[in-house]
C-alpha cells in the first residue's frame, strides 16, 4: 500500500504540548552531490545550476510532523529553495541574505525522503543549519503564529514585489512586521498550517499602511479535479495599528474533497494604488 503523504509550508508554532524529537542524520551524512559542502553544522551550495541534497527522515509513526531550520541565500532572488518530501513538491522558501527560520509541517505514516533543492537563473549561495524534526500532538497544532521576527519565511509573495520584515517602534509592543510595497496589485500567501475539517478557527492580526482597504483570509490549497475553497473578507487598512479578526468554520471533506489535505493557508491580497502595506502576529487559532 502506498503510503500517503500530504505537506504544509514553513511557519512558527506557539507551543502547547510537548512534541517528540525525531533524530535527524548530521549533515555529512547526507547524500550531498558535487556543488555542496556539508559540516556538522552546516549544508551550503554555491549555486550555479539545479541540484538537490537529500535524507531520509526516520519518523517513528502516522502524524503530523514539523522540520524547522534556518537558511539563508545570499544573491538570491525569488524563491531559490524548495522542498520536496518523497516524489511531492511540498513547499518553497523567498530569498533572504539574512538569517530565517523556516518550518515545513507535514502529514506521514512513518519514514520518508526528503529532498532539499537549489534551484535559481543566477549564482547565489545556499546555507542551511540547525535542523529539528518533530512529531506534533494534536494540542500542538491548536494554535500557530506567524512571526516576522524569525525572519521572511512564514510568507511567499505570489505577486508583486517582494516581502521583507521591518522594525515596529510604533507598535505596542514593537518587535517585527512582515511589509509589502509596491505601487501595483500583490498577494502574500502564507506557509500551509495544520487543521481539521469541521472546526471552527479565527484568523487575527495587526495591520497599518496605506489607508485604504485589502482582501484577507485562508484557502485550502488545490488538487487537480477537485472543488475549490477559500473564505475572504475585506478589511480597512489606516496609517494607525489596528488588530483585525475573522471567523470561519472549516467545511467537510464531503463538499470540498480537497480540504482532506488538512491543511490552510493565510492570504492577504492587496490592491494596486495601496503602496504600503504591514502585517504583525499574524494568528490562526482553533476555537472551542
Amino acid at each position: 500500500m502506498k503510503k500517503k503523504l500530504i505537506v504544509a509550508g514553513t511557519a512558527w508554532m506557539l507551543a502547547l504540548a510537548a512534541a517528540e524529537p525525531v533524530a535527524l542524520d548530521p549533515f555529512p551524512q547526507w547524500k550531498v552531490p558535487q556543488g555542496w559542502s556539508a559540516t556538522p553544522e552546516q549544508l551550503e551550495c554555491r549555486f550555479t545550476r539545479w541540484s538537490a541534497v537529500s535524507a531520509d527522515l526516520k519518523i517513528p509513526g502516522a502524524g503530523v510532523c514539523r522540520l524547522e531550520f534556518q537558511y539563508r541565500t545570499p544573491g538570491g532572488t525569488g524563491t531559490p529553495l524548495k522542498i520536496r518530501l518523497d516524489n511531492q513538491m511540498s513547499a518553497a522558501y523567498p530569498a533572504t541574505e539574512e538569517w530565517s527560520v523556516a518550518s515545513l509541517y507535514f502529514r506521514t505514516g512513518g519514514p520518508c525522503r526528503l529532498t532539499l533543492i537549489a534551484e535559481g537563473k543566477s549564482p547565489y549561495t545556499l546555507q542551511i543549519r540547525q535542523p529539528r524534526l518533530e512529531l506534533l500532538t494534536e494540542a500542538d497544532c491548536r494554535k500557530f503564529r506567524l512571526d516576522a521576527g524569525k525572519g521572511v519565511a512564514g510568507f511567499r509573495t505570489m505577486k508583486g514585489e517582494p516581502h521583507r520584515v521591518v522594525a515596529t517602534e510604533d507598535h505596542i509592543e514593537e518587535g517585527m512586521a512582515f511589509q509589502s510595497r509596491g505601487k501595483g496589485a500583490r498577494e502574500l500567501r502564507s506557509v500551509e498550517l495544520p487543521v481539521q475539517p469541521g472546526r471552527k478557527y479565527r484568523l487575527s492580526f495587526w495591520v497599518k499602511g496605506t489607508p485604504g482597504s485589502f482582501r484577507a483570509g485562508v484557502d485550502g490549497g488545490w488538487l487537480p479535479d477537485t472543488r475549490y475553497w477559500a473564505f475572504l473578507q475585506t478589511k480597512p487598512v489606516s496609517n494607525e495599528w489596528k488588530k483585525e479578526t475573522l471567523e470561519f468554520t472549516l467545511p467537510g471533506v464531503d463538499a470540498y474533497p480537497v480540504l482532506k489535505r488538512g491543511l490552510l493557508s493565510c492570504r492577504f491580497a492587496i490592491p494596486a494604488g495601496q503602496e504600503e502595506l504591514l502585517l504583525k502576529d499574524v494568528e490562526l487559532e482553533e476555537l472551542p
